[in-house]
């Protein structure tokens, strides 16, 4: 079964319905986008998660158009429940408890570099879309760092609870045991409690006082 690529926030920004070209005319875009930053911006997206998309400059024009739009608050929060997520990465790729697998971290890093630039793609500063790009960005990347991000939530909730009988300073094996020991632990509950007396039978020989 196919499953949806995960995502820093929902819905997704629409840039299937802008492939489609069903949000109106690219050319009343409030952007102007170059043709090499729009490649650049590809080749960035596809260092980072390979099996992104190709974004095209015309759907991006589309977004920005469909994005000023919107009441100016809700396209802020758009691009905020996005750009918000950014501090996850941080705080994950430099948890030295966590010891973030070092290819992972540059891809990371290559990311946080990107919006933290304010003239790439789109200007920084242009009003209402200034930021859509880096907000594409970390979208389209996502579900390289999604599965580690969840991973790690846990570990800091472990960190947090149990802790102490590391110093403080439990490790990423040190969570991983302990949550494969509970696994280990929740499959033996579910072995015994599937289990019916019944299954035994009656008892052949009776019962004896000895």
């Amino acid at each position: 079964m196919r499953h949806d690529a995960p995502l820093p926030a929902t819905p997704a920004l629409p840039l299937h319905a802008a492939r489609a070209g069903l949000m109106g005319d690219p050319r009343d875009a409030p952007v102007t986008l170059d043709p090499q930053a729009v490649a650049d911006f590809n080749a960035l997206l596809h260092e980072l998660h390979p099996d992104a998309p190709h974004v095209e400059a015309a759907a991006i024009a589309s977004v920005a158009r469909w994005l000023v739009a919107l009441p100016p608050a809700q396209s802020e929060a758009l691009l905020q429940a996005r750009l918000g997520r950014l501090q996850e990465l941080r705080d994950l790729a430099v948890d030295p408890d966590w010891g973030l697998e070092p290819a992972l971290a540059r891809r990371i890093y290559r990311l946080l570099d990107y919006v933290s630039q304010p003239r790439d793609l789109i200007p920084d500063d242009l009003p209402r879309v200034g930021r859509l790009d880096d907000a594409l960005l970390v979208e389209l990347a996502w579900p390289m760092v999604a599965e580690e991000l969840e991973d790690f939530r846990d570990f800091c909730r472990f960190r947090d609870e149990s802790g102490a009988h590391f110093g403080g300073h439990p490790g990423r094996d040190d969570w991983l045991a302990a949550r494969m020991e509970e696994g280990a632990l929740w499959e033996q509950l579910h072995r015994v409690r599937s289990q019916h007396y019944v299954e035994f039978g009656p008892s052949t020989g009776g019962l004896r006082v000895v």
